[in-house]
């Protein structure tokens, strides 16, 4: 046995107990060097106290436990270091941070280069071209929209399709397609061999003098624009865009797309076939987006691309073999330097060959291009002409927008937060979090981002069960804020024409589908006469009866004769025709009960009723079979469409409505049509006739009157007119007349329409609507009782704003149509709920304009009691202003202003005129069922898409708005907001993470200022400090002091979209921040309208982040808080 083992067999075990008894008493916490030459000293003083005593300074051993104690802390405070640079929240390293990030699959972002369009604004070429009128465009420039030179357009046409590519010529580009409302045609230029599809120029920028690119751009297999792999006899395109705003516009003419930086290459040769290789290349300032990686062939002539993905594993889901899947990612070194890795042969192919990349290094600095510093750039392209000729196009060029999207690289602080978020997302957007964090973590120069799901795919929040059929996706809600109004509008529509078929056309299917409109029939039912019948003494007569019809006859009571009616007859009994709709009531001591049939006594029960309506739909002769009244079979020779009992009494009748134009009305509206005339069409409601009105005797205005129909006087007085067509003498406007009536809710519901399918009863087979049933338990209009029954009212619409929001606090509603035949089964309902014409200025709702976080207005319905309507002018409300409350709006109906009441903080009430109301005739406060039926197929919210909007803070635009509002020269313009197109040019590859149903609009922020002179008005205030009394700071250093801290507060880490401003925080981050300085500090508004705490509480929009305006301006230090200086309200009780 070797003496070792022997010797560790023997006294191992010993040795291994006596070393552990002796660390088990050393203090391993010990880490700085006190500690641990104290540790070592005690160390020996207990384990060796005779071996060794000398333990004064100057001892050779205790300067060896200063070493090792020195030594021992430098150890400890590596391994700490190194221990930290293990974990990314306290690694401090950026090779540290980034190694970190790319274990969670998170590539930091190096530089992002600017990028954008310039616009071609003139011309030239060397080639001998010639324009229409034989004028040879050889060396001539060219402006775009010329107004000197009438044929700039075709000359510029002709220059350009010269030096395009085969047979492409403008009107026939390689690739078009419309972007952001934009069309963009694609035109490749027919560049000399060998050429590089990229023309640098340079331009100072900010006082630095910069390098740009205009490069090739494309939209193909992509809804957005961008580079394509440059490479020698490449693609070089020019866009023609075209936003139909005029060739002035800044989006209309011919563009290139420009990238600031320079393209460079790097070839090299890997001759072994090696798994995981990693290549570097040695190049700084690549930006993060364009490197293009080529295989070449033994002549070094590009033979394949090979694709850049994130993740190198990203192709094991696509039915390839591995020599199909030539992807590489990339990793970022020092000075945005990288590596191009490779994979391993079995989820990505081994690269074997030569190979080319080109890469275009950047300045990698934070920037914006303003347009006026991008103005006559000249570019000098070299092409093939038709001929084989080599030319020379020369285009001056100049930016027309600013170009915001130029970023550093990312820091080690938006590395460390960005790459958690970037986790949680996995690499795309599915649920809400995932669009609120990923654009941030996609892009180093975007600082916030938030999601809005403007319209979704679901069901409607009432539902408490989903079913994937929709069967139990209508809607069924009782509330009890209805409010009902009408409104007389005069909708419109344009034409033109080139004959007499076009003419036709809008006869047939235009203007005729007006006269048949829900809003047509209601003005006609409301403003024409209605021709009485309660003088003739008729009654009904029963014969049959069937499903909602009767037949039967009209008698006389006196004599119980039948009565003649229809055109023979004399009197009113003559508009007793077919289509008439007649008014019936029951005889004096009767109702109606809820099946039509007659009951004594009053309208107490359910479904009682006091009125019926029932049109004409058969009528034989004169109705009376010549005097016997019943035909031989029993049957009556007059039939209504509804059920109707003997002994009804008919009251009215609303002569029939004719929607189909005679020929002649016709003929003669397309004679004057042909001439270019102004004429109208009325109604002749008693005769049932159409008439045309004259250009000398038609009186167009909005107003409407009977007064005059038919004068044919030749003065223009005739405004009796239902359709009114007027022309300038190219284009045709007809505008027609439309009572439409709506039934909207305050607070407690919010409708949906979709007018596109029709709903029928499985059972009885008729279309069923949505509606709205207003319950009888309401009362009467100007009355303590209830309404005799429910009235039902049939929605038919839903009011849609002209940037296609819908309004779902309201629908349009119109007359119940039971049996779907177009004849209302009630259509004095207005009536019946309002009855306008009694105190009629009590019949008013009101609606206030409010303003969108897209910036637009609607009109929202009010509760009652917000807007007092009882006063007719401002004089009467003058009297009686001390009875109301600070912000009281007022209508005067006499007036038809509304008023507003201020009480200041001295108690000084004032009336003013304000804007942002609307007032109809109606009622509100009314109890309703609201009814949604959906077919079995379809749910409440039927959307083919998620829109969602994400709005974006881009590092530019924050940096430039700061700029703006921390200066106080004046002299620093407010920056314009990034449009949606620039940031869906800097942003466009999000739309490749979001899921395939969503779509995705990329809005910017808007920054709400607080407080200074840059705030709104109503946001303006002063900050009121008192000072410390034991202070010694100047009045000047406190506001400095103030403002730096207030600015501190508001720096942008601290807020996000939609947060709520409250002062109270302001006020004690204030304190605690510069408590030795301030003892109190408040917030007064400067608007003398508002008063102390009025500025407490401060909302924003999804939109909108907070930023401090004020300025030390507007700090005021004061001595004491009082009335005075707080400008408190008048019962606020501060003295």
């Amino acid at each position: 046995m070797a003496k070792t083992t022997r010797q560790t067999s023997i006294f191992g075990v010993e040795d291994w107990k006596r070393i552990y008894q002796t660390y088990r008493e050393a203090d391993f916490q010990s880490y700085d060097f006190e500690t641990l030459r104290k540790s070592f000293i005690d160390y020996i003083r207990l384990y060796y106290p005779e071996s060794f005593n000398d333990y004064i300074e100057s001892s050779e051993f205790i300067a060896l436990l200063d070493v090792m104690a020195f030594m021992g802390q430098a150890g400890s405070f590596r391994n700490d270091l190194n221990t930290r640079e293990n974990f990314i929240d306290t690694a401090e390293r950026r090779d540290s941070v980034v190694r970190l990030a790319e274990l969670v699959s998170y590539t930091p972002k190096r530089n992002t280069a600017a990028q954008g369009f310039i616009k071609v604004q003139s011309i030239s070429t060397t080639e001998g071209v010639i324009d229409f009128t034989g004028v040879n465009l050889s060396n001539i420039t060219v402006n775009w929209n010329d107004t000197t030179n009438a044929n700039w357009l075709e000359q510029f046409t002709v220059i350009v399709n010269a030096s395009l590519s085969g047979s492409q010529r403008f009107g026939r580009p390689g690739n078009t397609q419309t972007l952001l409302g934009v069309q963009t045609d694609e035109y490749q230029l027919n560049l000399i061999q060998g050429f590089l599809p990229v023309i640098p120029f340079s331009q100072v920028v900010n006082g630095t003098n910069m390098t740009f690119e205009a490069v090739s751009a494309t939209s193909l297999d992509e809804t957005y624009l961008y580079e394509p792999a440059p490479a020698p006899n490449g693609a070089l395109n020019i866009l023609y865009r075209n936003d139909k705003q005029g060739y002035a516009s800044a989006n209309t003419g011919y563009f290139f797309y420009f990238k600031q930086g320079s393209l460079q290459d790097q070839q090299f040769n890997l001759g072994e076939r090696i798994s995981n290789r990693i290549v570097n290349v040695n190049i700084e300032g690549i930006n993060n987006e364009d490197t293009w990686l080529y295989q070449l062939n033994a002549q070094n002539i590009i033979q394949s691309e090979w694709k850049k993905v994130e993740n190198i594993y990203a192709g094991a889901t696509e039915e390839l073999t591995p020599e199909q899947r030539r992807y590489f990612t990339i990793t970022s070194r020092t000075n945005d330097q990288i590596d191009l890795n490779f994979g391993d042969g079995v989820f990505s192919s081994i690269p074997v060959g030569t190979f080319r990349t080109y890469v275009r290094s950047s300045n990698g600095l934070n920037y914006i291009i303003n347009p006026d510093e991008m103005q006559n750039v000249t570019l000098s392209i070299g092409y093939v002409s038709k001929t084989g000729r080599n030319e020379t196009l020369t285009l001056t060029c100049a930016l027309t927008q600013p170009v915001s999207n130029a970023a550093s690289r990312e820091n080690i602080n938006d590395i460390k937060q960005r790459a958690p978020a970037r986790y949680y997302t996995q690499n795309r957007m599915v649920n809400g979090e995932d669009y609120n964090n990923f654009p941030y973590t996609l892009y180093s120069t975007i600082i916030k981002s938030k999601a809005v799901n403007r319209s979704s795919i679901g069901t409607s929040r009432y539902l408490d069960l989903v079913d994937i059929t929709g069967k139990y996706s209508s809607t069924n809600v009782f509330a009890s804020d209805g409010m009902i109004y009408e409104n007389t509008e005069v909708p419109s529509f344009t034409f033109t024409f080139i004959d007499q078929n076009d003419i036709t056309d809008v006869i047939v299917n235009q203007v005729e589908p007006v006269l048949s409109s829900r809003g047509m029939q209601e003005f006609y039912y409301e403003n024409f006469l209605r021709p009485s019948l309660t003088t003739l003494n008729l009654e009904w007569s029963q014969s049959t009866t069937s499903n909602n019809e009767t037949t039967g006859f009209f008698k006389f009571v006196a004599s119980g004769a039948p009565a003649p009616v229809g055109p023979q007859a004399s009197d009113n009994k003559k508009y007793i025709a077919k289509g008439g709709l007649i008014k019936f009531v029951p005889p004096a001591g009767y109702v109606f009960n809820n099946l039509n049939r007659l009951r004594v006594g009053s309208a107490t029960l359910p479904g009682d009723k006091t009125e019926l309506w029932a049109t004409v739909s058969n009528l034989e002769l004169d109705g009376t079979n010549q005097g016997t009244g019943n035909n031989a079979d029993g049957t009556g020779p007059v039939t209504l469409n509804n059920f109707i009992p003997t002994d009804a009494v008919p009251t009215q009748v609303i002569v029939n409505f004719i929607t189909d134009l005679p020929t002649a009305i016709e003929t003669t509206m397309r004679d004057n049509i042909e001439l270019y005339r102004n004429f109208g069409l009325g109604y002749d409601n008693l005769n049932e006739t159409w008439y045309v009105i004259t250009a000398s005797n038609l009186d167009s205005s909005v107003t409407f009157s009977l007064a005059n129909a038919q004068n044919t006087s030749g003065t223009g007085l005739d405004n009796s007119w239902l359709v009114d067509f007027q022309t300038d003498g190219v284009t045709y406007t007809v505008s027609s007349r439309s009572l439409d009536r709506y039934w909207a809710s305050v607070l407690e519901t919010r409708f949906f329409y979709d007018g596109s399918q029709k709903v029928y009863d499985p059972k009885t087979g008729k279309v069923i609507n949505d509606f709205v049933n207003v319950l009888k338990t309401n009362n009467q209009p100007d009355a303590s009782t209830p309404l005799n029954s429910d009235e039902i009212l049939d929605i038919v619409g839903q009011p849609v704003e002209s940037d296609g929001f819908i309004d779902d606090f309201r629908v349009r509603i119109s007359y119940k149509d039971s049996d779907n035949d177009g004849i209302p089964d009630n259509p004095d309902y207005f009536e019946t709920l309002v009855a306008p014409d009694t105190n009629p200025n009590s019949k008013r709702i009101y609606l206030q304009q409010t303003i969108d976080f897209d910036n637009l207005e609607r009109y929202t319905p009010l509760a009652s009691g917000v807007v007092t309507g009882t006063l007719a002018t401002k004089d009467a409300i003058e009297l009686v202003k001390s009875e109301y409350i600070n912000g009281q709006v007022f209508y005067a109906y006499t007036d038809k202003k509304f008023y507003n009441l201020t009480v200041a903080y001295n108690g000084v009430r004032t009336i003013a005129e304000v804007t942002g109301y609307q007032t109809f005739v109606g009622r509100q406060d009314l109890n309703f069922q609201y009814r949604h039926n959906a077919p079995l197929s379809r749910r409440i919210d039927p959307g083919t898409t998620n829109i969602i909007d994400i709005y974006l803070l881009t590092q530019a635009y924050y940096t430039a708005y700061q700029n703006y509002i921390r200066d106080t020269t004046g002299t620093v313009p407010e920056p314009a907001r990034p449009t949606i197109d620039e940031l869906n040019t800097a942003y466009n590859t999000l739309n490749q993470y979001k899921m395939i149903s969503d779509n995705i609009i990329l809005n910017s922020v808007t920054f709400k200022p607080l407080f200074g002179t840059k705030a709104a008005t109503e946001l303006r205030a002063t900050i009121k400090c008192v000072k410390n009394t034991i202070s010694t700071v100047s009045t000047s250093e406190i506001k400095s002091q103030v403002i730096n801290a207030i600015n501190q507060y508001f720096t942008i880490d601290n807020w996000d979209f939609g947060d709520t401003f409250f002062f109270s925080e302001l006020s004690s981050y204030l304190h605690e921040q510069l408590g030795s300085i301030i003892s109190t500090v408040v917030l007064v508004p400067t608007n003398p309208l508002k008063s102390f705490g009025d500025l407490y509480e401060i909302r924003s929009q999804s939109n909108e982040i907070f930023t401090n305006a004020a300025t030390v301006n507007d700090v005021e230090v004061i001595d004491a808080l009082t009335s005075s200086q707080l400008r408190t309200a008048s019962n606020s009780g501060v003295v």
